[in-house]
């Protein structure tokens, strides 16, 4: 579809030279940059969907209202995998597809998570921070070597935090609805019930995709089985868990340290955890790294050639839960 117009709203992708610009433009599309430094609202969303044949979106609405402007919109090419900020129900009638793009950022994740597990355990920002201060003190931390982790939703991500740890002299349990025996045999890794992983687990790890299943399934019940001086790790969406019940957990030191991937200063559970001195928060940085975001970039626009060019075949799609 030569002279498509393809409205592009994630700032990683617009603000980033490179190959995925070009597979748009030798395909003949126009790129429709958003024009404003953030996420987009509904209604900027609804204004600028007009006349549109396809959109790569990343966190901007793409509700009921917005679809009922859409009167050109063939192709929704969502920037990421989670797809709950688009109405997949009202894209479903009206045919119009949505893509994804599978798999691009688990090395990302999974490195991050690592990270996180060293900092929280060798107690690194700590340090940093009494240093800056004045205060050369040194903080006697715990070796990764030798723990037991957790692993709780071992798909692809859960998968390359699995590979890593093991590579690092963990031990590693994971649970899973849709266990795969074939990657446990092979790796040494033992699938349990989720009670018995929370209760014998170092440290925990949640890696589970965001969907009505998942919602809260650290519950407060959960937290309660998990072992008293063990960590958590959530590079996760923050709707996984119950925040009170982990926040109160955190106080009483039933969870001696806790990281967390936060979407953004708009989370409110930002406020009480910013307050506990055993927490390290980083903002989005999971699937952010200039690779990661590059592989993204380029598959969102691949996706978009793939389905107005007519090759489905080529394109990752979504599924509604």
């Amino acid at each position: 579809m030569a002279g498509a117009r393809v409205l592009v709203t994630p700032r990683a992708f617009l603000d980033l030279d490179g190959e995925h610009k070009d597979i748009l433009k030798k395909a003949g599309y126009e790129i429709v940059a958003n024009p404003r430094p953030r996420v987009l609202t509904e209604d900027e969303m609804a204004a600028y969907i007009v006349g549109i044949q396809a959109v790569i979106v990343g966190d901007e609405p793409v509700s009921h209202r917005v679809l009922d402007r859409a009167d050109s919109l063939k192709v929704i090419s969502k920037f990421g995998t989670q797809v709950d900020n688009i109405d997949m129900d009202v894209a479903a009638v009206r045919k119009i597809p949505v893509t994804i793009t599978p798999g691009v950022s688990h090395a990302a994740v999974a490195e991050l998570t690592i990270g996180l597990m060293l900092a929280l355990l060798r107690g690194i920002p700590q340090m940093d921070r009494d240093i800056r201060n004045g205060k050369w003190t040194s903080v006697a931390g715990m070796e990764l070597m030798g723990k037991t982790l957790g692993i709780v939703g071992m798909g692809g991500i859960g998968k390359e935090v699995a590979k890593r740890a093991l590579s690092l002299g963990m031990n590693v349990m994971g649970f899973d609805m849709h266990p795969d025996e074939s990657f446990a045999e092979h790796h040494g890794i033992e699938y349990v019930a989720a009670d018995e992983l929370l209760k014998n687990s170092d440290i925990v790890s949640l890696h589970l995709g965001l969907n009505p299943e998942t919602r809260g399934w650290l519950s407060k019940m959960r937290v309660a089985r998990i072992r008293p001086g063990s960590f958590l790790i959530n590079t996760g969406r923050p709707e996984l868990i119950d925040e009170g019940a982990v926040l109160d957990a955190m106080r009483g030191q039933r969870i001696r340290g806790a990281a967390f991937d936060l979407p953004g200063e708009e989370n409110q559970f930002a406020v009480p955890l910013l307050s506990q001195e055993n927490v390290l928060v980083s903002c989005q940085a999971g699937a952010h790294t200039e690779e990661s975001v590059r592989r993204q970039a380029v598959m969102a626009a691949e996706n978009v050639v793939a389905v107005l060019s007519g090759q489905p075949k080529l394109a990752a799609f979504a599924t509604a839960e």
